[in-house]
């Protein structure tokens, strides 16, 4: 990494929000930080379905399409430690995805900590997992028999969770899912087992006080640590589960949980395809799909969504 780089990651690094007091300020902070996607760019094109949970409870989605025309199906778990991000802070790296795979990118609103803490979203992500794989011919117009699930960081966790879940409950399983920078094992004390944690935990903005902070807002109880839907590492069946693409950064201190991760899913006789972005930090994918590592993760998913994408999986198209 270019040292005046790593010089400015580690000085902005220093300013660690207190996060357990001050959630609701990072989120209207994130909002301002990533605009909401204007609903009036005649290339994408976005509609809200509202629908009901198992118990009744109303769930949201928001689905992005770069012309409106049948597509296949991106299911997408935001990021944000389980207690921030939402519609509006990723709708524009939700349009991203849909205009570079020309897959319909479906978005959903599930709930945050600490107002609901675990397991709530990883109820409603499955609830809604479920409901769309149910539904989505009718809904999307797309073939259940080809939808991705996908998330990034507590969203790349999610979408593995609801995965396992579904495969433990005997339901509806994606085609594929795409894990970008998740977290697998989700306990950073100082009894973690993941050399990444120590090695990248002060100087690369997500540091291991966030970690901590969003575990603790998270949690409901100390019993949650070794529930394998709170940390997907601690499953003890890693059978069975969709073809699975895990994207991690070499300076993230989650990179190894991640890689963790894969092996076990290798091993359970999933097919699954690692990959390390050299040089790269937590939350990339917020960036523009210009900037160097950014196109190196999308060049990764692309290759790894089947079909063809409408003629832009050529690299040199991405902007």
């Amino acid at each position: 990494m270019n040292r005046i780089v790593k010089h400015a990651l580690a000085a902005l690094s220093k300013y660690d929000v207190d996060l357990k007091n001050n959630y609701e300020e990072t989120r209207q902070f994130e909002r301002a930080a990533r605009p909401y996607y204007s609903r009036n760019n005649v290339n994408m094109m976005e509609r809200e379905l509202r629908f009901a949970g198992a118990d009744g409870r109303t769930l949201l989605t928001r689905a992005f399409s770069r012309d409106g025309k049948i597509a296949p199906l991106i299911i997408y778990f935001h990021g944000g430690g389980f207690v921030t991000g939402d519609f509006d802070s990723y709708s524009q790296i939700c349009a991203r995805i849909a205009a570079k795979t020309g897959y319909k990118v479906v978005a959903v609103d599930y709930r945050l900590a600490p107002e609901h803490r675990f397991p709530a979203g990883p109820e409603d992500c499955y609830d809604a997992l479920q409901a769309i794989l149910t539904h989505c011919e009718d809904w999307y117009q797309a073939d259940p028999g080809e939808v991705v699930v996908m998330g990034d960081s507590a969203g790349g966790t999610l979408s593995c969770v609801a995965s396992m879940m579904a495969r433990d409950r005997g339901t509806l399983l994606p085609k594929k899912q795409i894990l970008v920078y998740p977290a697998a094992w989700c306990d950073y004390r100082e009894t973690t087992p993941f050399q990444s944690v120590f090695e990248n935990g002060e100087d690369y903005l997500l540091t291991v006080k966030k970690l901590q902070d969003y575990m603790e807002l998270y949690i409901s109880g100390e019993s949650d640590y070794e529930n394998p839907y709170f940390a997907p590492l601690r499953h003890t069946d890693f059978s069975g589960l969709p073809d699975t693409l895990i994207l991690t950064m070499e300076f993230d201190p989650l990179r190894d949980e991640g890689e963790a991760l894969a092996r076990c899913l290798k091993e359970g006789g999933t097919n699954v395809t690692i990959r390390r972005i050299r040089n790269g930090i937590h939350g990339m994918l917020s960036l523009p799909p210009a900037t160097p590592i950014t196109r190196q993760l999308y060049k990764h998913i692309i290759e790894f969504l089947p079909g063809v994408i409408h003629g832009e999986r050529n690299e040199t198209n991405f902007s």
